[in-house]
């Protein structure tokens, strides 16, 4: 049976599918009280399915080893599968031993240019690109994009409260103007600010725009851009902007530093004209430009000299810490 978008999470898992099992379901409304994250349901659901269907019980943990250590992907992979079978047992009341995975490292993360973002959000739907824009400008989850709602955002000052998800702490932030006139341009046809709109339906748009604009700019890199690449983009932008660990794990709303660490060891070492300079010899030249960003240095000649951080990412150079 299917249910409405206004349908609770405990709806959804109340009533077994024809391939879902009732002790996956009993299993995942435990979850869901234990105030596991809908993704992570939802992630360890796919799971556990395919583990019923594939060996017809859940109550083998060896067969679930050697299932697993079949399966041909990373061995990150693996372990994510063992680990959601390992919580299942430890409700179930019986013991499991994680068996030792190779290869668990994480993939480092492909860190788009932001002008490559921009062309994403600049062909995208008003919805879609509003939804880019936040995710660039704020680098939230696409989960806690999702359950934003109007009351988050206070169009008069800019200022935007991002409801955290995945255990991570609740932050505030502040957008630009032009984000804030495109998400008040959206309908309020409810709280939430996109709508419900399913996560599969933002992946969908962002396919077809990559799509689009790879073959438009002749940019094959774009096709490698996915939601979560913004996210990984801002976290590069905001430490080598502040070179602050603490400050970017602060921003991303992260609890550990190992988080913020995954994030960061992509970093621009090889960075052409870090700073931009600008010379003035009057008052409303120099209000100007401390309007606008720039850094006072000192005077000299008669003047003022300022100093601004250049244009972040303006090429591809980029180095492993």
């Amino acid at each position: 049976m299917g249910y409405g978008r206004h349908a609770t999470h405990l709806d959804r898992y109340a009533t077994p599918l024809p391939e879902q099992p009732a002790e996956i379901v009993k299993f995942l409304l435990w979850m869901q009280r234990e105030g596991y994250s809908q993704s992570s349901i939802k992630n360890v659901r796919k799971i556990l399915i395919k583990l019923s269907n594939r060996l017809g019980t859940l109550m083998d943990g060896e067969a679930v080893k050697d299932f697993v250590s079949r399966m041909e992907t990373r061995g990150g992979t693996k372990k994510l599968n063992l680990l959601a079978y390992k919580l299942f047992a430890k409700w179930k009341g019986f013991s499991f031993e994680l068996p030792k995975v190779a290869d668990t490292e994480p993939q480092l993360p492909f860190i788009p240019t932001e002008g490559e973002l921009d062309s994403l959000i600049a062909g995208s739907s008003k919805k879609l690109a509003s939804l880019l824009q936040l995710l660039k400008e704020t680098g939230c989850r696409i989960g806690e994009a999702q359950r934003a709602e109007w009351m988050d955002l206070d169009s008069e000052s800019c200022i935007f409260n991002i409801r955290a998800e995945k255990g991570s702490n609740n932050r505030q932030t502040k957008l630009s103007q032009k984000l804030v006139s495109m998400l008040s341009r959206l309908p309020k046809k409810g709280s939430l600010i996109f709508g419900g709109t399913k996560t599969g339906v933002f992946r969908t748009g962002l396919q077809n725009v990559r799509q689009k604009q790879a073959f438009k700019l002749q940019n094959q890199r774009l096709l490698k851009i996915h939601l979560h690449s913004f996210r990984h983009w801002k976290a590069c932008h905001v430490y080598w902007k502040s070179k602050d660990i603490l400050y970017t794990k602060a921003v991303l709303g992260h609890k550990s530093l190992n988080s913020t660490l995954r994030y960061t060891r992509l970093v621009q070492w090889e960075a052409k004209n870090d700073y931009l300079c600008r010379f003035t010899k009057s008052l409303a030249e120099a209000t100007a430009s401390i309007e606008q960003g720039w850094e006072f240095i000192t005077d000299m000649d008669g003047g003022k000299l300022f100093k601004k951080r250049n244009r972040f990412f303006s090429s591809p150079a980029y180095a492993v810490l």
